[in-house]
């Protein structure tokens, strides 16, 4: 225990005596106790007149702060004060106060505190150094408070974050999940309609091959077809379930560049760009109507940028072989997408477009991985790129499945 002396001089006439009275932390203590119930209406009603935020405090929790700080000088109470500061943020975050009111109430607190013991202190006859080292252990026990309720606080409202981020990834996956049961629905319910289409196109076809104009007309019909099979496969990739008709084979990367130029072409010509490629010769193992439908997404996406170009309007696709990968750029000369948006490109359902769905680069960033590839955006004021890393020799076998998964 810490003693703290002091001596009043009492002068008792007919001799000359000095009287010795002897004060410890354990008597300060106590008379600050007796100081509580004084301190704590003082510290709520400056509360309620002080803060723009009405801040309510139930009577126990706030005398409770006093009695701590009064235990402080004689005892150790560092758990105590940490319980108590849980305690009270926790409650004070269930009434959904703002942080700044809550530090607040403990500024008032201080203020309050040293308004009420500061002329008690002066009546017990202290020395300067005895109420120095009062003020100063009493000081260090507030900010320990102070420590321990923003420490709490904050615990409590990382643990809130977390939940939220839980709830949010639940919620996100749960809409996927349903999304993939609607998408393996409707590949059930369009299939058979869809093959019947294709057979009978075919039949037609054959039954007028010497009819030019009747054969560019089924042309036309086929493109939508195939299209439209397209678009079916795209959200396939978001089901669990294979995709429809998925044959991974070996293709000539030209041949399958050649048809995306093809399909591409109308728009290329229609918003005057000019396309340029830059193609390494190779054949890699793939499904290809699902990279066909991630280059056609790209491209279209790169005229979209690049409308409102005053100058030229530039797309241009490059291909290279590097470690047994085929790395793909799709490149246009369009605005830059600030980095907030790159970030958030290939999440579902994120859209910058008015009428968009924000699916498209997420089926591409599935049909990709499908492939135990990847695929990554980079703008700046020149150019924005996609690029995309594929197997060459790619089994058809996800990572996942291969592991063991």
């Amino acid at each position: 225990m810490s003693f703290l002396a002091f001596i009043p001089y009492d002068l008792i006439w007919g001799g000359s005596m000095v009287e010795t009275v002897t004060y410890n932390f354990q008597e300060v203590s106590r008379r600050i106790l007796d100081l509580a119930p004084s301190i704590t209406t003082l510290w709520l009603q400056e509360i309620v007149s002080s803060m723009e935020t009405a801040v309510t405090i139930p009577r126990d929790f706030a005398e409770k702060r006093t009695v701590l700080l009064a235990r402080y000088l004689v005892e150790d109470v560092n758990m105590d004060m940490q319980t108590y500061a849980l305690d009270l943020g926790e409650w004070l975050r269930s009434q959904e106060f703002p942080f700044s009111s809550i530090l607040r109430t403990y500024q008032l607190y201080r203020n309050v505190f040293w308004r009420i013991l500061k002329p008690e202190i002066q009546k017990w006859s202290l020395s300067k150094d005895d109420i120095h080292k009062i003020e100063l252990e009493l000081g260090k026990a507030m900010d320990e408070s102070v420590f321990w309720a923003v420490y709490h606080f904050e615990q409590t409202m990382n643990r809130e974050l977390v939940q939220k981020e839980e709830t949010i990834s639940y919620l996100h996956n749960d809409k996927l999940t349903m999304l993939g049961k609607i998408a393996a629905n409707m590949a059930h319910e369009l299939r058979n309609p869809l093959c019947a289409i294709e057979g009978f196109l075919k039949l037609i076809g054959e039954s007028t091959r010497d009819q030019e104009k009747l054969q560019s007309y089924i042309q036309v019909v086929m493109h939508e077809f195939e299209s439209l099979h397209r678009q079916l496969t795209g959200f396939l990739s978001f089901s669990k379930k294979p995709i429809l008709d998925e044959i991974f084979k070996e293709v000539q990367l030209e041949n399958l560049l050649a048809e995306v130029e093809l399909l591409i072409t109308p728009r290329l010509l229609g918003e005057n760009v000019l396309f340029e490629k830059h193609i390494e010769p190779c054949n890699i193992t793939c499904y290809e109507e699902g990279l066909k439908q991630v280059l056609v997404n790209l491209l279209n996406n790169a005229i979209d940028a690049v409308q409102n170009n005053g100058g030229d309007k530039l797309i241009r696709i490059t291909s290279t072989i590097s470690e047994n990968k085929l790395l793909l750029s799709v490149e246009n000369n369009g605005e830059m997408i600030p980095a907030e948006i790159v970030e958030n490109l290939f999440q579902p359902f994120f859209t910058t477009k008015q009428n968009g769905t924000g699916i498209g680069l997420s089926i591409c960033k599935n049909l990709i991985e499908k492939h135990n590839g990847s695929i990554q955006c980079e703008s700046n004021e020149r150019r924005t790129r996609f690029l995309i890393s594929l197997p060459l020799d790619f089994s058809g076998e996800p990572l996942a499945v291969l592991h063991g998964k």
